[in-house]
C-alpha cells in the first residue's frame, strides 16, 4: 500500500497482560514499518492479574517476539504445564487429564482412540490418557523438552507455561519499550467520534489530547472504547454457564512442584491450583446464585490453608462482544469477551486475535470485507472454546448440590449437542479444522464426562486385535518406565536457572 494509506499510529488503551501482548505482536510485526505505538494504562484500574496458566500456544508467541524461552522463566517465576488434572466433576472421587501433545498414534491408519475403545469393549483395563506421555510425565512430575534429533515415545508430548501474570506484563512492558512503543500513564476523560462513527482522538485527564488512525481496546470489562463509546453489544452467555465469580489468592509454593494446573469441582463450582517456582496460584470460580461470596473464601481457605496474600473477588459475565472489530477500533482480551478460565484460554485469546489482526493489517481506507472475516474468525473461535467448556459441565453425574443438579436439565448449543449425537454413535469427532481443541483434547473430556460411543469404528475390525492388544500393554509399560528418567520438574527449573 502506499505510504498515504499506511496506518500511521496505533493506540492501545489499557495495560496489564492483554495491553502488553497487544503491544508485543504489533510493535513485531510493525518492525519495519514507519508506525507509531502508543500504549495508555490507567494508573486508577488495577489489572485483573488471574490469568497464570496457558496452552502451548504461549511458546509459540514467545519464538513470534523472539524471546528466550529460558530468560522468561526465569524472569516470571514460570513452571512448565504439560496438562489438567481434573478431579471430582464427573463423579466425586473420579479423576481424569486432560493432556497437551498426541495420545498414542495411528494403527493401520485409523485412530489410536478407535483401537483404544475395541480394547475397552472388550475388558480392558487402560484408561485413555495411560497413552500420553505427557500425563506419564506428569505423574512422575517430571519434565523435559523433546530433542527432534533425538525421538523417542515421548517426543509427541508438548507443554506451556504457569507465570505470573503480573511479571509477565512488566517483562512484556520492557520488550515493547525496547521497540520504542510509548508507554502513558494516564486516565481516558472522553472518547470523541468522528461523523462516521469512528474515533477521532481520545481526551486524558491531564487535558491531552491522543490522536490515532487506529485504536486498540484492552480496557478489561468496563471496554471504555468499543463498549462505552462505540456501543457495540455484548452477548451474553451465562445461560450456558453460570458461574460468574472467582474468588482468587496465592498461598505458599508445592513441593514437589506438579508440571500440570489442578481444576477440582466443589459444590458450587470449581477450584483452580496453578504452581509457580515462588509461590501457588488458587482460585474458585462460582455461580452466586448459589454461593455467597464468603463461603466461596471460606471454601477457598479450608482446601489451601494459609494465604499469603489477600483474597480478591472477581465478577464477570460469560460471553463475547457481537463484534470484535468495529470501524478503527479492535477490542482485545476481556473487553472483547470472556470465558472463564478452565482451559486457561485467555491468553491464546489475546494472542489469536492480534496474529488474527497483523495478518489482514488494515489501511486508513478500512476495508468492510477483512473486518468482516475477522469478526467471523474470532466468533467461531468464541463458540468451539464455549462448546468445550460447557462439555466439562453438561455431562456430569453429581446430584450432591442445586448447582450440579442445574447441569441435568441445562440447555447446551445446537453445535455442541451435534458433536455429542456424533460422538456417542460411533466415536466420530465433528471434523472443524479451526477448532483449538484438536482431536486427542476432545476424546481425552469425553472419556472423562463419561461420554463413551456405543460402538467402535467397525474397521478397526480388519486389524489383527491381539497383536494390537498386545502392543497396547508393551507400549504404556514402556511409556511408564521412560517418564521415570527425566529430572524431576523443580531439578529442570533449576538447571534453566543455573545456565
Amino acid at each position: 500500500m502506499s505510504t498515504e494509506q499506511q496506518i500511521n499510529t496505533f493506540v492501545i488503551v489499557g495495560g496489564g497482560t492483554a495491553g502488553w501482548i497487544a503491544a508485543s505482536i504489533l510493535s513485531r510485526a510493525l518492525a519495519h514499518m514507519p508506525c507509531k505505538i502508543r500504549l495508555i494504562e490507567s494508573p486508577h484500574i488495577p489489572t485483573v492479574g488471574v490469568g497464570e496458566a496457558t496452552i502451548p500456544s504461549i511458546v509459540d508467541m514467545l519464538e513470534y517476539l523472539k524471546i528466550p524461552l529460558a530468560d522468561f522463566i526465569v524472569k516470571t517465576n514460570a513452571t512448565f504445564k504439560y496438562g489438567i488434572k481434573f478431579s471430582d466433576w464427573h463423579t466425586i472421587g473420579q479423576d481424569y487429564w486432560h493432556p497437551f501433545g498426541y495420545v498414542g498414534s495411528k494403527i493401520d491408519g485409523r485412530p489410536f482412540y478407535q483401537h483404544w475403545l475395541k480394547h475397552k469393549k472388550h475388558g480392558g483395563q487402560t484408561e485413555f490418557t495411560d497413552f500420553s506421555p505427557a500425563i506419564a510425565l506428569s505423574k512422575q512430575n517430571r519434565f523435559f523438552i523433546p530433542d527432534p534429533k533425538h525421538p523417542t515415545n515421548l517426543s509427541s508430548s508438548t507443554y506451556a507455561l504457569h507465570f505470573d501474570a503480573t511479571l509477565v506484563a512488566q517483562y512484556l512492558t520492557h520488550y515493547c519499550l525496547d521497540k520504542n512503543v510509548q508507554h502513558s500513564l494516564n486516565h481516558i476523560q472522553h472518547v470523541a467520534l468522528n461523523p462516521e462513527g469512528q474515533i477521532s482522538h481520545l481526551l486524558l485527564e491531564d487535558g491531552e489530547q491522543v490522536n490515532g488512525d487506529f485504536f486498540i481496546d484492552c480496557s478489561g470489562q468496563q471496554s471504555i472504547l468499543m463498549g462505552k463509546a462505540m456501543r457495540i453489544g455484548y452477548e451474553n452467555w451465562q445461560h450456558y454457564l453460570p458461574v460468574n465469580k472467582a474468588v482468587a489468592a496465592q498461598s505458599a509454593a508445592l513441593d514437589p512442584l506438579p508440571p500440570y494446573t489442578r481444576s477440582v469441582a466443589h459444590e458450587h463450582g470449581w477450584r483452580w491450583q496453578i504452581p509457580l517456582q515462588n509461590r501457588t496460584g488458587n482460585g474458585y470460580v462460582y455461580c452466586d446464585q448459589y454461593c455467597t461470596d464468603s463461603a466461596a473464601q471460606d471454601l477457598l481457605s479450608k482446601h489451601v490453608g494459609e494465604f499469603i496474600t489477600e483474597p480478591r473477588t472477581i465478577s464477570f459475565t460469560t460471553g463475547k462482544r457481537q463484534k470484535m472489530w468495529h470501524k478503527n477500533c479492535l477490542a482485545i482480551g476481556l473487553s472483547s469477551g470472556f470465558l472463564e478460565p478452565l482451559e486457561s484460554t485467555s491468553i491464546y485469546l489475546i494472542m489469536k486475535a492480534m496474529l488474527n489482526f497483523v495478518q489482514t493489517l488494515p489501511s486508513k481506507k478500512l476495508h468492510q470485507a477483512p473486518i468482516n472475516e475477522f469478526n467471523r474468525r474470532m466468533d467461531h473461535e468464541y463458540n468451539c472454546i464455549r462448546d468445550f467448556i460447557i462439555l466439562h459441565y453438561c455431562e456430569t453425574k453429581r446430584t450432591d448440590s442445586d448447582f450440579w443438579r442445574m447441569w441435568q436439565n441445562l440447555a447446551i448449543p445446537d453445535s455442541l449437542q451435534t458433536k455429542l449425537e456424533l460422538f456417542r454413535a460411533q466415536g466420530q469427532l465433528y471434523h472443524d479444522t479451526d477448532d483449538l481443541f484438536a482431536s486427542d483434547s476432545w476424546y481425552s473430556v469425553y472419556e472423562g464426562m463419561g461420554v463413551r460411543p456405543d460402538e467402535y469404528d467397525p474397521v478397526i475390525d480388519s486389524s489383527d486385535f491381539t497383536k494390537i492388544e498386545q502392543a497396547l500393554l508393551s507400549s504404556k509399560v514402556a511409556l511408564e518406565h521412560n517418564a521415570s528418567k527425566p529430572l524431576d520438574h523443580m531439578a529442570y527449573l533449576s538447571r534453566i536457572k543455573t545456565k
